[in-house]
């Protein structure tokens, strides 16, 4: 099996997985949070595997987009031998928090 790119955490993403674990924690049951990592994990070795397979961000070239999940996004770029996740965004935030 190919062995893909490997995974670069901006701080930002990093940031917004931080927030977004706050958030579940206290309004998910830990079956749906155990789900939830599970399809982010296999989200992002799909990523790491076949990058170019989501399309680039209407609002910024060379950036791709991707949607985890009716309510996240999650926004990268290939650099090199990386895939750089830049945000991971919740849409029922208002855009213009969107940091990239």
């Amino acid at each position: 099996m190919k062995s893909g790119l490997k995974i670069r955490w901006t701080e930002e993403a990093t940031k917004n997985l931080e927030s977004l674990i706050i958030y579940l924690e206290s309004n998910w049951t830990s079956k749906e949070l155990t789900k939830f990592f599970q399809k982010l994990e296999k989200q992002l070795l799909l990523l790491s595997l076949f990058p170019e397979a989501y399309p680039f961000s209407i609002r910024r070239r060379k950036i791709h987009r991707c949607v985890l999940s009716k309510n996240l996004m999650i926004y990268y770029t290939v650099e090199n031998e990386h895939l750089v996740l830049l945000s991971i965004f919740d849409t029922r935030q208002h855009p213009s928090k969107m940091k990239i």
